[in-house]
């Protein structure tokens, strides 16, 4: 069996040359921060300029140099970003994997307090022993004294995404981060993610009933989308974004329709 691909195995050394890429990454990502009204912890015009030397300083060390079925390059770059951007007293992280991203939102907050559900730990690579671990689903967890604007939630785990919105709501949680929400369209590159996911919940042109097919690797998988299956959760939803895709810059890949929802208050 040939080992998984490392996505970050070949990368520019001459300073210089890196900060050309650096820069590109610098002006994509000032822009979704601006648009999405995000502010960055650090008011210093270079704050994001040093996050994102941060990062490539750390994510060669990564304890988990391949990822398959887990955050690439791409979802790495933006929660590091976001997480730091944020800097929560509280990330609430649920569908583990390996235990890459725990650790990435370790590296960007040292004193955030995490908590990581799964429904199975098996695959764990990266423990912490400062992280609270739950293998059961996030339903029946309760969190004291949330802090909305202290916290955030990254799902991450292939459950009905307007089902999380509905549950993150009641919880007290109003930032979220969603991994594999393609719109309807392109269903097809993630096999089943958690449908309706939140772009499919905001299309207009999705009807209740309708029969939506597609094939994955070889394979036909289908989905009726029902509205029961909403959870009233569209107009719990503020904002919505799907961050740029890094990997046109970097030629790494990961792409996953990453996305940001900010809930109403």
């Amino acid at each position: 069996m040939s080992p998984e691909k490392d996505d970050f195995n070949s990368y520019m050394l001459t300073p210089g040359y890196l900060d050309r890429l650096k820069k590109e990454l610098h002006d994509i990502a000032i822009c979704f921060i601006q648009k999405a009204c995000i502010e960055i912890a650090s008011t210093e015009p270079a704050a994001l300029s040093r996050i994102i030397d941060d990062f490539f300083e750390i994510y060669p060390n990564r304890p988990i140099k391949s990822n398959e079925g887990g955050s690439g390059f791409h979802n790495c770059f933006w929660l590091y970003i976001m997480a730091r951007c944020l800097s929560p007293r509280l990330i609430v992280e649920s569908g583990v994997w390996k235990g890459q991203t725990s650790w990435l939102f370790r590296m960007a907050c040292p004193s955030a307090e995490l908590v990581c559900f799964d429904v199975s730990f098996g695959p764990l690579i990266y423990k912490d022993d400062r992280i609270t671990y739950t293998e059961n689903d996030w339903h029946d967890f309760h969190f004291e004294n949330v802090d909305p604007s202290g916290s955030f939630c990254f799902f991450d785990d292939h459950i009905n995404q307007a089902m999380r919105v509905r549950e993150a709501y009641d919880k007290g949680f109003r930032i979220l981060l969603f991994d594999d929400n393609p719109p309807a369209h392109k269903l097809y590159a993630f096999g089943l993610p958690g449908v309706p996911t939140i772009d499919m919940l905001l299309d207009d042109g999705i009807c209740t009933g309708e029969l939506i097919q597609w094939m994955w690797n070889g394979n036909e998988k289908s989905y009726l989308y029902r509205q029961e299956d909403e959870f009233s959760a569209k107009e719990l939803i503020r904002q919505y974004y799907v961050f740029p895709d890094v990997g046109a810059i970097t030629r790494y890949g990961g792409f996953s329709f990453l996305s940001l929802v900010i809930l109403v208050d």
